[in-house]
């Protein structure tokens, strides 16, 4: 059996959102969301996540940048962050590098096969 985790999702497409909760869910992991900063801080604090998925094209900052700070801070630092997006895949490898994110996964992949992604991302990082 696959390990579970605990995953916090930023996404300000609440139909994205939602998809990609009943996908997780449904592979057993416990999934939290945000669609805005003041969300995501909260839950952040609260649910205390295993992994972090960050959608790149966000209202209030880009997703690349959040990860840039998530990274910077102590209490952050250490937690896998996956950096997500609908962009060409090559853009969005480039964009997960130079912000340190931890991996990328690409939306136009499909909802059906983010499940398979996260949990192909699971048993790749160390914890």
């Amino acid at each position: 059996m696959e390990p579970t985790r605990k995953i916090l999702i930023i996404d300000d497409s609440e139909i994205s959102l939602e998809m990609e909760k009943f996908v997780l869910e449904a592979r057993g992991h416990q999934v939290a969301t945000a669609m805005n900063l003041v969300e995501f801080d909260k839950r952040l604090k609260a649910f205390q996540p295993e992994l972090i998925l960050v959608d790149v094209e966000m209202p209030d900052i880009p997703g690349n940048e959040l990860v840039r700070i998530l990274k910077q801070s102590c209490e952050t630092d250490r937690i896998p962050i996956v950096l997500f997006s609908a962009k060409p895949d090559e853009e969005l490898a480039l964009l997960a590098e130079r912000s340190g994110a931890d991996g990328h996964l690409s939306k136009s992949n499909g909802i059906e096969r983010l499940g398979e992604m996260v949990d192909e991302l699971v048993r790749s990082i160390i914890w």
